[in-house]
């Protein structure tokens, strides 16, 4: 069995995955598996599919989170980490990551993710500004990486029941950050590892549609935080703090426009019973999960791996 799956999803852009691909194939271990997900446009040019590479293709119309989902669903290795196309990759990225998992209570973990556009290095959702969704530069304020830099145990996110296919593709990641909190799971993040990112993740969302989105997500999240499940709360601010906001004229048209979809967006409730059905769900499949973790021996941590300050912890099942 393979210790990592590395999935490659491809969308559009060739050039920007054959950059990718080429940088995996230089860094990999011979023992790594190399999942390549498309949706029929990718023609295999280099005859990676086979020896190098497992090539899955699925519906035309498939979403980015049920490409991901079809690939783990093909994937044998014990951590599963995600490579967007235009990725690259430094040598011996995954040591560290790899060696907390065998040696700490991590279900998934964090790689600072170097955005060469803008220059920073994001590791991923800022905890304490959570249900608004803001990228964190530093590392011990997360509640979740970046999709882009997402290593992730195999059963984890098959108890998560994957990506959600029911939102937009924009916010992917954004909503598991906010599953990852509700439900107390625990992330690592290794400081030195970095995936350097020199294609943007491109967004199909207006800033309308991003902000009304995010507001849906803060509403059934919010509501289904009340459940038995950890510690954790997410708490949605008065909208008259929004308003006040959108009120004051200082905010550009853009931003303006994503704080009046939060405005609409948190008042509607559609998604708080599949969101709370998806969490119930997944705290059931962890729960047997960490069942049969008990019977293990403790380990003593990885001093080159931080975790975030959490306020929540994961409940004794």
């Amino acid at each position: 069995m393979p210790r990592l799956s590395l999935i490659v999803p491809f969308q559009c852009d060739s050039q920007a995955l054959e950059n990718t691909l080429l940088s995996v194939l230089e860094v990999r271990s011979c023992d790594d598996e190399l999942i390549i997900v498309h949706r029929g446009q990718y023609q295999d040019p280099y005859g990676l599919g086979g020896d190098e590479a497992t090539v899955v293709e699925t519906a035309s119309a498939a979403t980015l989170a049920q490409q991901l989902n079809t690939a783990v669903e093909q994937a044998t290795g014990e951590v599963i980490q995600v490579v967007l196309p235009g990725t690259v990759l430094e040598p011996d990225w995954c040591n560290d990551a790899l060696g907390a998992f065998d040696q700490m209570d991590i279900d998934l973990i964090a790689l600072g993710v170097d955005d060469a556009k803008s220059g920073q290095v994001h590791y991923g959702f800022e905890s304490d500004s959570l249900p608004q969704r803001s990228f964190s530069t530093e590392a011990g304020k997360i509640a979740g990486p970046l999709l882009a830099g997402t290593m992730i145990r195999r059963s984890a996110i098959e108890c998560l029941g994957g990506w959600n296919t029911k939102i937009p593709s924009d916010l992917i990641d954004f909503e598991m950050s906010l599953l990852v909190k509700v439900l107390g799971l625990h992330v690592g993040v290794v400081q030195d590892a970095l995936v350097h990112c020199s294609e943007p993740r491109s967004m199909v969302l207006s800033h309308y549609e991003l902000g009304r989105s995010i507001g849906q997500l803060a509403c059934a999240f919010s509501e289904a935080s009340e459940l038995d499940i950890s510690d954790s709360t997410i708490t949605v601010e008065p909208l008259v703090k929004r308003l006040g906001q959108l009120a004051s004229g200082l905010v550009s048209p853009k931003l303006a426009a994503q704080r009046l979809g939060w405005v609409l967006g948190v008042r509607d409730r559609c998604w708080v019973k599949p969101i709370t059905s998806r969490i119930e769900k997944a705290y059931q499949a962890f729960t047997q999960l960490h069942e049969s973790w008990e019977q293990e021996p403790s380990v003593l941590a990885n001093p080159g791996i931080s975790t975030p300050d959490r306020q929540s912890t994961r409940k004794a099942a």
